[in-house]
């Protein structure tokens, strides 16, 4: 399909500069910026009134967890994932997981998300989830021991061989923490990841008390151990990194780990604040994700990009820019995927995904500062097109064949069955 986005200001990311151009597509590639005479255009997208740039790339979460919305107390993480989050997960089946990642798929496209990476088990329908509403995604599945004869690890990869040159989806290794493995399991994943050539994606001193059981337990911090162990020899994803060392700041640079700043979440569980500017003065790729929706409440990046402006004027050394933060919402995030090449800017030759946001409405009144609108101004109903890998997924503010009542509908069913296992 050959799609013309016209006379739209464009944030391609490559800096911040904003311009008012053309957009031309041709089948999933952005094919030209600027001014055609003899593109024959199957579908003409009037651009005036909207800003367009890259879509936000979420780098960290657990989308089927949106079954958990609202479940359970305001509490600290282990007392929720102990008391309330892992019992129910041992109840889930395979239908759950899609109905769940297809409803959280939708949430993020609405609200300007064209990529995620995400870590769970029943990954066969994440992916199904994601490809049924074609979207970019990273899925790793979820390893922790016990994992007799390595059943998990060898899911993965059954997984990681069957969509391997997928032209959205891509597979990682997903060992979940510290406190969910040991050095030995660490090692096999980290032996397997480097032989098959697969991303890692894990959690990284998100409290207190996970560093301090491992310096219990190991004698060093987290950071270490992964790097004992031979995590990092493989490209990584470590959201959270709250409670990171001068020394380990030192590895995760070295070692070219991508940190991934997940603030509501952080927030809601008291788990702490990350001080952004210490990583990024520090060559640290950083970016940001939502973790998942039972821990949030919601999938929303534009909130993730507000909040981590707003509280890290209390937690960081300098303030941050809205360019900074933008950065981190997309090529920081592409980066951190590993697909830095094709998507995270708007520019010729890299695959075309991109939102528009409406900036023709009272709260974006007066247009003066786009930069501060997109991050302080913008609601998700702003979000009126989302186009991924060439496709339009979101038009005016609606999907295309997908009925988002009757998902809603069996959502509330899945959960209900699940609570009466």
């Amino acid at each position: 399909m050959k799609i013309l986005i016209k006379n739209t200001k464009l944030l391609s990311m490559e800096d911040e500069n904003i311009t008012t151009t053309n957009i031309y597509i041709k089948a999933d590639k952005i094919y030209k910026i600027g001014y055609l005479d003899d593109f024959a255009a199957d579908k003409i997208i009037d651009g005036e009134g909207y800003i367009t740039m890259p879509g936000l790339i979420n780098a960290h979460t657990h989308v089927a967890m949106t079954l958990f919305r609202n479940y359970g107390p305001e509490t600290d993480l282990m007392t929720w994932l102990n008391d309330y989050i892992w019992p129910l997960e041992d109840k889930l089946v395979a239908n759950d997981v899609y109905n769940a990642s297809k409803l959280a798929i939708l949430e993020m496209i609405k609200s300007g998300t064209s990529a995620f990476a995400d870590m769970y088990f029943f990954c066969e329908e994440t992916v199904k989830a994601a490809l049924d509403v074609g979207m970019r995604a990273q899925i790793s599945r979820g390893l922790s021991i016990p994992d007799l004869g390595f059943e998990k690890i060898m899911e993965n990869l059954e997984l990681a061989n069957k969509y391997r040159g997928n032209n959205l989806i891509d597979i990682g290794f997903g060992p979940h923490a510290i406190y969910t493995t040991d050095i030995d399991y660490l090692r096999k994943v980290s032996d397997y990841a480097q032989k098959y050539d697969l991303p890692i994606h894990i959690h990284l001193s998100e409290t207190k008390t996970e560093n301090d059981q491992c310096y219990e337990k190991y004698k060093m911090s987290p950071t270490k151990v992964f790097e004992k162990s031979g995590i990092f020899k493989n490209k990584t994803i470590a959201a959270h990194g709250i409670y990171l060392s001068d020394e380990d700041l030192d590895i995760i640079k070295e070692n070219n780990v991508s940190i991934v700043h997940n603030p509501n979440s952080n927030l809601k569980l008291s788990s702490g604040f990350l001080d952004i500017s210490r990583l990024i003065d520090k060559g640290i790729n950083v970016c940001l994700g939502t973790d998942s929706a039972s821990s949030n409440n919601k999938l929303s990046m534009l909130r993730e990009i507000e909040n981590a402006i707003l509280v890290s004027k209390l937690f960081s050394s300098r303030p941050l820019s809205c360019y900074e933060i933008l950065k981190m919402a997309t090529i920081n995030g592409a980066c951190a995927l590993g697909i830095d090449d094709k998507v995270g800017l708007v520019k010729e030759g890299y695959n075309a995904d991109l939102i528009m946001i409406d900036i023709n409405n009272i709260n974006h009144s007066p247009t003066n500062e786009l930069l501060s609108s997109i991050c302080f101004s913008t609601y998700e109903s702003d979000i009126k097109n989302v186009i991924i890998n060439g496709s339009i997924v979101y038009e005016n503010g609606e999907f295309l064949n997908i009925d988002e009542k009757e998902l809603v509908n069996d959502i509330e069913n899945s959960f209900s069955d699940l609570r009466n296992r």
